[in-house]
C-alpha cells in the first residue's frame, strides 16, 4: 500500500478514530493456525531508501508503549557508529511521534 492509498482510506474516518496495526502471523511455521496482534500507531518513521532498493517506505510504528518509546529514543540517539549492545542502523531515522506531531498542527 502506497501513502496516497491509505490517506484515501483514511479520509472516510473521523479525525479521532485510533489507528490500530493487526499483525497477523502463523502460531508456528507448520501449524494452520494464525494469532493476530492489535496496537495503536504510535509513531511514523521514514525509512533510508537504500534499505528498499531506493524505493521510499514508511513505517507504522506500534506495539507496547514502553517498547515502543524505548524504539523511538534509540532510533533518535543513532548516530553513525553504534556502541555494543546498542541498535545499529546504517543511517540515522528521522522519528514522528504522531501525539507530537499533532499537538504542534493544532
Amino acid at each position: 500500500m502506497n501513502v496516497a492509498e491509505l490517506i484515501d482510506i483514511l479520509r472516510d474516518f473521523e479525525p479521532d478514530t485510533i489507528v490500530e496495526m493487526a499483525i497477523v502471523a502463523p502460531v508456528s511455521p507448520d501449524a494452520d493456525e494464525i494469532t493476530v496482534d492489535q496496537f495503536e500507531v504510535e509513531g511514523v518513521m521514514l525509512r533510508d531508501p537504500a534499505d528498499s532498493g531506493g524505493d521510499q517506505v514508511v513505517w507504522l510504528i506500534g506495539g507496547d508503549s514502553n517498547d515502543v518509546e524505548e524504539f523511538i529514543d534509540a532510533m533518535e540517539s543513532v548516530s553513525g557508529e553504534s556502541a555494543p549492545g546498542e541498535m545499529h542502523s546504517a543511517h540515522r531515522a528521522d522519528v514522528i511521534d504522531l501525539e507530537r506531531a499533532t499537538t504542534s498542527r493544532r
